[in-house]
């Protein structure tokens, strides 16, 4: 069997072990090319949803594992950790012709790192622009054209304006330029950030 010569641990390191499903728990339905009836805990709803899925198959990324499939003929990936249970159903999946596991689990892929909002123009110290790249990945663009010794003129795209919060770890060492709405929410959350270690006032 599989599972007696693969052994997978998606959790990142230092984690507590996730709940949920497990990629070996599911590899058998997914195989067998079922529909799945599954119960998931999405963190946008205020309690778990039943729905039927047509699998594709399994997907892992960054150390975590999804369930690729179409819900009512539209491609969703599903965290296993969210999958709280599930059965198969006496159905033969139906899933898009001409589309694999491959190709939809690209295409999400795609949209989700394109999907943006809001696009903060900013200049990082060099310093700091590897840290930079590891943590938004597709979503910062390098100005090959404005580089100089000390930082580095980037776009970085965010898909809400809250996002730009990410960006406060990194101090002063980026200075926002614009838009006017992305400055003003960081100098807010800064603000309150200094306001909440502020030292108490002596009686």
């Amino acid at each position: 069997p599989l599972t007696d010569v693969v052994h997978v641990d998606s959790r990142p390191w230092r984690q507590a072990r996730a709940s949920g499903t497990t990629p070996a728990s599911l590899i058998g339905a997914v195989r067998r090319g079922r529909r799945l009836r599954i119960e998931y805990d999405s963190p946008r709803e205020s309690c778990p949803r039943d729905l039927v899925v047509d699998p594709y198959g399994l997907f892992a990324k960054a150390g975590i594992w999804y369930l690729v499939a179409d819900c009512a003929r539209v491609p969703r990936m599903y965290r296993l950790e969210r999958i709280t249970t599930w059965k198969e159903v006496d159905q033969p999946r139906r899933i898009r012709e001409s589309q694999t596991l491959a190709t939809v689990a690209a295409a999400l892929i795609a949209q989700w790192e394109h999907n943006h909002a809001i696009e903060v123009s900013a200049t990082i110290d060099q310093t700091q622009i590897e840290r930079a790249q590891r943590i938004f990945g597709l979503r910062l663009v390098p100005d090959d054209h404005e580089e100089s010794a000390t930082g580095r003129k980037v776009t970085i795209r965010f898909l809400h304006l809250e996002d730009v919060r990410a960006l406060l770890p990194f101090g002063s060492a980026i200075t926002v330029h614009g838009p006017t709405e992305a400055r003003a929410h960081l100098r807010d959350l800064a603000t309150n950030l200094a306001h909440h270690y502020a030292p108490s006032p002596t009686s």
